[in-house]
């Protein structure tokens, strides 16, 4: 069913009055036998999250902007027989309430520990892929005792270019990121299924299933710009203890010796640079993921 998109300034109006995104037209079915909670946050947001169960290690599973949890099912599907597998929905994403006002990032990291305290999860592996290995490695730099292991799934690991003329408060950008999302969020599932498949073709059909999906429920208020200080992964680098994967995208020479110094500052770290993938490695090589997930896993005492 395709959604006629109400006019650019009357969304946007909306949005400032704290409306919500459409409900996905697209499949929120999960495997056989998962199954979905809720878990409150001190601040009174409702945090969703899927669950493969059983008495197994627990493995906490966080997704990159824009996805939701679901977006891990084909990982997960392949984890599930030796791990508790918890796939969060972050604030803002999926079905779990929109972000406040103030520092998102500070607010995902609480978000990891809330979610550990509340479902009694005992030193779980964490795996983040990009927005999601950015809350993960502050919540093990924070916590260093917290996690059995960390997984960050091709993180921005060099700092980010300063944009003259967009700071923090820029109310034109703002504007244009909300109507990006808002674009989106009123584009039939149908439309979005479509244009994942044209754009990478190498996925499969469920990666592009859930993608589809989770562009139709990621909140317009995410285009705000965190306000709070960002270390560098340099310096989280430094305080976490935990044994940590790192999978990068495939990069030139210069890039993958320029991540390398950076991940050299980890205690316990390993990079690999995946070939052939993008960002989203685990989308575009999964078997090569997989093999170094396993390999990591299975060293862990």
């Amino acid at each position: 069913m395709l959604r006629s998109p109400l006019p650019t300034l009357v969304l946007l109006s909306a949005l400032l009055a704290g409306a919500t995104p459409a409900a996905a037209d697209g499949p929120v079915v999960p495997p056989a036998g998962w199954t979905q909670g809720r878990v409150l946050t001190e601040d009174g947001a409702r945090l969703n999250y899927w669950r493969t169960g059983g008495d197994k290690p627990p493995l906490l599973l966080l997704h990159g902007f824009s996805d939701d949890g679901l977006c891990w099912t084909e990982v997960a599907a392949k984890l599930e027989a030796d791990y508790d597998v918890i796939m969060t929905d972050a604030r803002g994403h999926g079905l779990s309430d929109p972000p406040a006002a103030g520092d998102q990032m500070a607010a995902q990291v609480r978000d990891i520990g809330t979610v550990i305290a509340a479902l009694e999860l005992k030193n779980p592996i964490v795996m983040g892929h990009s927005m999601g290995s950015a809350s993960a490695a502050t919540f093990a730099a924070a916590s260093p005792e917290a996690p059995r292991a960390v997984v960050l799934v091709d993180p921005r690991l060099t700092p980010w270019p300063q944009r003259d003329g967009e700071g923090n408060d820029d109310p034109d950008r703002e504007r244009r990121a909300m109507r990006q999302i808002l674009d989106r969020n009123n584009t039939s599932y149908e439309d979005l299924l479509a244009t994942c498949q044209r754009q990478d073709p190498g996925w499969s059909r469920t990666e592009s299933e859930y993608w589809a999906r989770s562009k139709q429920l990621y909140h317009p208020h995410l285009a705000r710009r965190s306000k709070g200080e960002r270390q560098s992964m340099g310096e989280l680098f430094s305080k976490i203890t935990a044994p940590t994967l790192i999978l990068k995208a495939d990069a030139s020479a210069e890039e993958q010796t320029e991540n390398q110094q950076i991940a050299d500052g980890l205690k316990n770290g390993k990079l690999v640079h995946v070939p052939d993938a993008g960002h989203s490695v685990h989308r575009d090589e999964l078997g090569r993921f997989l093999q170094e997930l396993d390999g990591f896993l299975d060293g862990l005492e």
